[in-house]
């Protein structure tokens, strides 16, 4: 019976790494592409590009037919290469937009955005073809006593559907009544909205969300670092103690991150994240093994939680953060990052519950399930560092 269930669990987790390392075919739509100009106070402006990053490099590279021929081409070019591909593109982006103030062109700010590591996600197919878009961003400075402001964008960026967002004035004679605006368009916190606690909910609500998705389930990296914790730890306490470590430590280093304070290229951060994991799952096959305590866990894993913690900085950074409210959606972010992780928790307890009375649990399944974790985070090195 015990052969019976473990050729059962192995043949479920081959699958599951077939899956893993499989490059299906990915089919992407020519969908008009979505901009907004937000138009601050007058003195500055943001413009955001929502592209699909595939179908763009499709159109850059000028490659015909389906895009997984685009994905094929860009899993044979190295991380340096692939990097160097996209700030070609921004920079290419960049020179071909123009921002006019009163009819005069002017240079658009270098774009930011088109990170490496969410091309690297794609890739990997860690994102759906739904979850190809992506952002460009640009913010610059507005001269003063400009009335009007037009914008021409690359022609790789194709058809645009352009919202502006901009606050509103009028000089109103007495007892005369207002020009109509539409309520769509209206900048509500400007326009003195009595309800903003009902925009931050959603806000937080929104970044709450992305915080989650980002673990479960398109954070396969940071989902089996957390399951390498739990087997790991024989007791709820050793539990605990280990994933507050690591909690404390992502959430220094996704502040710093976020507010610039310290960074990291991600061709560096990514490699050493996936590191991480093998020794992890190196060091539980290691005191299994043994059957010994280690006394270095806990600072070893906050190390690791500060690595992990840039790693979150740049897929925030991806998002972006409003302005208005920075806080709130660093924090809302970094609960459903939280919730994410016990999320992985409670599932890894309950799937492995029926076993964990066994007398093979320990000595059969855990190490199985922990050289599995070694196996596919070496595969991530290789692949991150090639």
């Amino acid at each position: 019976m015990h052969t019976r269930t473990l050729s059962c669990f192995y043949f479920l987790l081959t699958l599951f790494l077939g899956v893993l390392f499989s490059n299906p075919s990915v089919a992407h739509t020519d969908d008009i592409n979505q901009a907004t100009l937000s138009l601050t106070n007058g003195d500055h402006y943001q413009l955001t590009v929502t592209v699909d990053l595939i179908h763009l490099l499709k159109q850059y590279l000028n490659i015909s037919g389906d895009d997984e021929k685009v994905m094929i081409w860009l899993n044979q070019q190295s991380l340096s290469e692939q990097k160097s591909l996209l700030e070609q593109l921004k920079q290419l982006i960049s020179q071909q937009s123009k921002i006019y103030f009163d009819n005069k062109a002017t240079n658009i700010a270098v774009f930011k955005g088109l990170e490496l590591q969410y091309l690297k996600r794609i890739l990997s197919q860690q994102l759906s073809a739904t979850e190809y878009k992506t952002q460009l961003q640009a913010t610059g400075s507005i001269p003063e006593n400009v009335s009007a402001v037009n914008i021409r964008l690359s022609p790789l960026l194709g058809n645009v559907i352009l919202k502006v967002v901009r606050p509103e004035q009028e000089v109103m004679s007495a007892a005369a009544l207002s020009n109509s605006y539409q309520t769509k368009t209206v900048n509500q916190q400007l326009a003195g909205n009595s309800q903003p606690s009902t925009t931050a909910l959603a806000l937080a609500g929104d970044y709450i969300y992305q915080g989650f998705v980002h673990i479960l389930p398109k954070g396969l990296d940071h989902i089996l670092f957390v399951l390498a914790l739990f087997l790991f730890a024989k007791r709820r306490s050793t539990l605990i103690w280990q994933i507050s470590a690591f909690t404390l430590a992502h959430t220094i280093t996704l502040a710093l991150g976020i507010y610039g304070i310290i960074s990291l290229p991600g061709d560096i951060v990514e490699p050493l994240i996936a590191l991480s994991i093998v020794y992890v799952g190196l060091e539980n096959i290691y005191r299994a093994k043994n059957n010994k305590t280690s006394h270095t866990r806990m600072p070893i894993i906050f190390a690791f939680g500060l690595l992990h913690g840039l790693g979150f900085a740049s897929v925030l950074a991806d998002v972006g953060l409003p302005p208005s409210q920075y806080a709130l959606s660093l924090i809302s972010f970094n609960i459903g990052v939280e919730l994410g992780q016990l999320s992985v928790i409670a599932l890894a307890f309950i799937s492995l519950l029926p076993f964990r009375a066994k007398g093979w649990y320990q000595t059969k399944l855990v190490l199985a399930l922990n050289i599995a974790i070694a196996i596919v985070a070496s595969y991530w090195v290789i692949e991150r560092i090639t």
